[in-house]
């Protein structure tokens, strides 16, 4: 995927120039629908930490739309203000696998 202007103007802001280019080869990685808006999102939710950019782009490999809904829709959503949004979708997972017939 290639990489914006935009996100790579954020990423010369958010991270040293020693963790640039792993930053953008970590969201080069991201091989998924809507590319721009999940890397952009990413880079949201890690704040500036190379290991979160990692633990996003993985969660978007898995379900990009974790990572939309939790840089776009999170912070107004109420039923989950004060909620970590990574706790919440295991206790879900872990209450679907419990219900599963066997």
């Amino acid at each position: 995927m290639a990489l914006d202007q935009s996100i790579s103007e954020r990423i010369a802001q958010e991270f040293s120039a020693g963790d640039q280019p792993l930053v953008r080869e970590l969201l080069r990685r991201y091989a998924g629908p809507e590319s721009g808006r999940v890397a952009r999102d990413v880079l949201i939710l890690s704040k500036g930490r190379v290991d979160q950019v990692k633990r996003f782009v993985e969660e978007a490999q898995n379900d990009y739309r974790n990572v939309l809904y939790w840089a776009e829709y999170y912070d107004t959503d109420p039923m989950l203000r004060g909620r970590d949004p990574r706790a919440l979708a295991d206790d879900i997972l872990a209450e679907w696998k419990e219900r599963k017939p066997r």
